[in-house]
């Protein structure tokens, strides 16, 4: 059993010296990462990633939210409540 689950269809660029490779994306308690050869990098904010001179361009095939931390999974927003309204009855 993997600790890291697979995007399906979700796919992220990379570029390292100039060169740009597409690599699969996956994610692990919220977090976005990349393959990277035999293992995995996590992408950061302002486009950075945890592998040394390795950045990331643009995410595709996947929903994310930016935060300040770099993109994660969107946490699903739960459904408002609507109030309960009485009818008002003519005395």
């Amino acid at each position: 059993m993997s600790m890291f689950t697979a995007i399906e269809g979700g796919q992220v660029l990379l570029t390292n010296r100039g060169v740009y490779q597409e690599a699969k994306l996956y994610k692990r308690e919220g977090e976005l990462f990349a393959q990277i050869k035999q293992g995995f990098a996590r992408l950061l904010a302002s486009n950075l990633t945890t592998a040394p001179g390795i950045r990331w361009k643009a995410i595709d095939g996947f929903i994310y939210a930016e935060t300040a931390f770099g993109p994660q999974e969107p946490i699903p927003e739960e459904p408002k409540v609507q109030p309960r309204t009485r009818k008002l009855r003519a005395i």
